[in-house]
């Protein structure tokens, strides 16, 4: 039997135990813990087909990625910002979501280097709610600076006069929004003003408004606040 076969007869043994998994467990932790009955990182998948030009994906095409919890496997995978998914390829036809209740779990695309992780976060729309982020700080630190992928859905749009045309549905782009966690608190979106950001730290708020003023820092240039969060984790 070949090895690529062994590989989708293994990971589906993995997928079937995913029916017994308890949902939000935040102390999972280990691989051991993932493989042996507790509980799976692959959950069902739930398509949507949506016609619109544009792509909800990250990238297009499953591209080649590792999963810290299975650091010895590699895994073709994708991530549909749209609908803050990540889709695994485990056989010709078959595509899989990953868990994103599982915790402590990085998902490293090999081709750019591009990590993903799992968060809680509060949705200033939907309130509290668990999605992907990109890690833009040290992992040891008390706060923690991350942006977020973000693909917008508009709705087909009919013309009103002969003069317009048709628009179509489509997927677009936009900008990254900033999160901060703190003391491993659900992660904010980070404020754009740099008032509202040293009032997050009411014990230091005028060294932190000063540090900015200081070092001219940018709420809308990502080094200047990963720079800024450096800063913050010295106080």
């Amino acid at each position: 039997m070949k090895k690529s076969t062994l590989f989708f007869i293994s990971l589906s043994l993995v997928v079937a135990s995913s029916f017994n998994f308890v949902q939000a467990q935040e102390d999972i932790g280990s691989n051991q813990a993932l493989m042996e009955g507790s509980g799976s990182f692959i959950t069902t998948i739930n398509k949507k087909n949506q016609k619109a030009i544009g792509s909800p994906y990250l990238y297009e095409d499953f591209t080649v990625a590792k999963i810290s919890a299975m650091p010895t496997e590699v895994y073709n995978i994708r991530y549909n910002a749209y609908t803050d998914e990540i889709e695994v390829k485990v056989g010709e036809d078959k595509v899989q979501n990953f868990n994103k209740s599982i915790s402590n779990v990085v998902i490293t695309f090999i081709n750019d280097d591009l990590k993903l992780t799992p968060l809680n976060y509060i949705n200033s729309d939907d309130g509290m709610q668990r999605g992907y982020f990109v890690p833009l700080t040290d992992d040891n630190g008390k706060i923690k600076l991350f942006s977020k992928k973000q693909v917008k859905y508009y709705k087909a749009k009919l013309a009103i006069t002969g003069y317009d045309k048709d628009k179509p549905a489509e997927f677009k782009n936009i900008s990254d929004t900033h999160f901060i966690s703190i003391n491993g608190a659900y992660a904010r979106e980070l404020p754009s003003k740099k008032k509202d950001i040293a009032n997050l730290f009411p014990k230091n708020s005028k060294e932190v408004l000063n540090f900015i003023k200081k070092n001219k820092i940018k709420t809308s240039r990502e080094e200047d606040l990963i720079e800024l969060i450096g800063y913050l984790n010295t106080l």
